[in-house]
């Protein structure tokens, strides 16, 4: 008996240098077809890009069934298309189907990249909203056009590894890789506390421009943030204790502050073309709740990790003021509105 068909797995973070494309074309039942697309994908694997194919994919080579009621295009590919960085075709023997997922990537603003066997007729309206045709002979053809391509696509970059800042582009549908800048994050206390962040978020950044100079047109996120409270200012907590003694302290208070730093570059090779370098702050409450919910809730030890040990998602932490992106490590609205430059 067939499983049913589940929609593919794609994750948001990349791999560093890498794209994650939908790949489509006019696909047969047979073993050809398979070594056919086992033999690009091995020369794409090459250049930088993983690959999404709803054949192999979501219909398991035909051994999984579309449920009642979907349709794989609607349900399964366009899904796919929207998580994936761009689409590529393989459009040496034309389909209806390949029209149809070539004007929803088009439509989505979704780079298509076609690729066909030398001599292949390209349709009009195929080569109007193809990004680039990319004609080859054998596979490992393909590997240097498309090393090319992920080397200069523009992407996200995340100059963190947290958890949670990944976790906010996740929320956000941003596909981004992570580099860590090891920078020293010593603050200057010469400094006010907004400065402070500002300029630690901007040595990550910067770092980052460095490390990847030779790309091209990206989008460099880092962030800093510590906890204020009664002015005095906090990062992660160093023991499930050090967690305790400070949440003790702060349940019942509404005047709990997280102060972000934020640095995002607009970058090209190692031009920098935008820039914003801003701290912003969020005030939070706390409820009073009992010593028994506060050991309940440092029974995970992921409040080491969390500034002042606080979750935002937890059922006793408020939103007062500021944005919710602010309090959660970093203000991601920066990185959306610069997005829009971010264009091939």
């Amino acid at each position: 008996m067939s499983e049913l068909a589940q929609r593919a797995q794609i994750s948001y973070e990349r791999k560093p240098n890498t794209l994650h494309s939908f790949f489509a074309l006019k696909f047969h039942d047979g073993d050809e077809d398979r070594a056919k697309v086992e033999a690009i994908e091995s020369a794409l694997n090459k250049a930088g890009i993983e690959i999404t194919l709803m054949a192999r994919d979501v219909e398991k080579w035909g051994n999984a069934d579309i449920p009642a009621g979907k349709t794989l295009m609607k349900d399964y590919a366009f899904p796919a298309m929207l998580q994936c960085d761009c689409n590529i075709i393989e459009f040496s023997e034309k389909g209806v189907g390949l029209g149809m997922n070539g004007g929803f990537c088009y439509a989505s603003r979704k780079p298509i990249y076609v690729i066909a066997k030398t001599g292949s007729d390209i349709s009009t309206t195929m080569a109007n909203i193809a990004t680039e045709i990319v004609f080859y002979d054998k596979p490992n053809d393909l590997i240097e056009p498309f090393t090319r391509i992920v080397n200069n696509f523009p992407r996200v970059i995340l100059a963190s590894q947290s958890v949670f800042r990944k976790q906010q582009l996740i929320d956000s549908s941003i596909p981004f890789e992570a580099i860590v800048s090891n920078v020293d994050e010593t603050p200057d206390k010469t400094k006010s506390f907004k400065n402070q962040l500002a300029e630690i978020s901007m040595r990550k950044a910067q770092k980052v421009l460095e490390m990847t100079k030779a790309r091209g047109l990206r989008l460099i996120v880092a962030a800093d943030q510590n906890m204020v409270f009664n002015n005095v200012m906090y990062g992660k907590p160093k023991s499930i204790s050090d967690a305790r003694n400070l949440l003790i302290q702060m349940r019942g208070s509404e005047e709990i502050y997280f102060y972000t730093g934020n640095a995002v570059l607009l970058a090209k090779n190692d031009k920098i073309l935008q820039s914003i370098n801003i701290t912003d702050i969020s005030r939070v409450s706390f409820d009073n709740i009992s010593d028994e919910k506060i050991d309940d809730y440092l029974k995970d030890d992921i409040c080491l990790s969390i500034c002042g040990g606080i979750q935002m998602n937890s059922p006793f932490i408020h939103l007062k003021e500021g944005r919710l992106s602010t309090a959660q490590g970093m203000t991601i609205e920066y990185a959306k509105e610069m997005m829009a430059n971010l264009t091939i």
